[in-house]
C-alpha cells in the first residue's frame, strides 16, 4: 500500500472523531462495573454514532442531486457507509483489549486502561501519517503525533476527572 493510499485510508474525520468517542465511551463507562459493561456500553454506542453518521451521510448526499432530480438512495446509501467506515474501524483496537479482559487473557482494569491508551496511540499514529509527506520537517511530523494524541488524552483526562 502506498504512503498516499495509507493517509487517504487512515486520516480521515470520521476515524478521528470515532478514536476519540470510543475513547470517551470507555472513560465515562464505570470500569468498576466490570469490563462486560465496558465492552457492552462501548460497542453499543459506536454502533449507535455509526448508524447516524451512515444515515446524516446518505441524507447530506441529496444535496448534490439537481433540485428536479429524483432521489437515488442507493447510491447515496454506498457513500455514506464508505465514508462512515472510520467510526468501525475506531472501535477495534479498543475492542479487542476489552474483548481480552473478557476472557482473562488480561485483568479487566488492565484491558480497560489499555483500551484507552490505545486511542491516544493510534491518534498519535494517524497524525504522524498525516503530517508526513516529501519536504516536510521531522518536527511537524512529531508535532502533527502529539497534537492528534493529545485529542486521546482528553479523554483520559475526562475518565480521571468523571471517576
Amino acid at each position: 500500500m502506498s504512503e498516499r493510499t495509507l493517509r487517504q485510508t487512515l486520516v480521515t474525520p470520521e476515524l478521528v472523531s470515532g478514536i476519540v468517542l470510543v475513547s470517551v465511551f470507555v472513560a465515562v463507562a464505570d470500569q468498576n462495573d466490570g469490563v462486560l459493561d465496558v465492552f457492552a456500553i462501548t460497542v453499543l454506542s459506536v454502533l449507535v454514532f455509526w448508524f447516524t453518521e451512515v444515515f446524516a451521510h446518505t441524507v447530506a448526499e441529496q444535496r448534490r442531486r439537481a433540485a428536479d432530480g429524483s432521489v437515488d438512495l442507493d447510491t447515496s446509501l454506498r457513500i455514506a457507509l464508505r465514508k462512515s467506515r472510520g467510526f468501525l474501524f475506531a472501535a477495534i483496537l479498543p475492542t479487542v483489549f476489552l474483548v481480552l479482559g473478557l476472557f482473562g487473557v488480561k485483568e479487566g482494569v488492565v484491558a480497560y486502561w489499555a483500551a484507552l491508551w490505545v486511542g491516544v496511540a493510534s491518534l498519535a499514529v494517524i497524525g504522524w501519517i498525516a503530517f508526513e509527506g516529501r519536504g516536510i520537517r521531522w518536527y511537524w511530523r512529531v508535532g502533527g503525533a502529539l497534537a492528534t494524541a493529545c485529542l486521546g488524552l482528553l479523554a483520559v483526562l475526562l475518565k480521571i476527572l468523571v471517576h
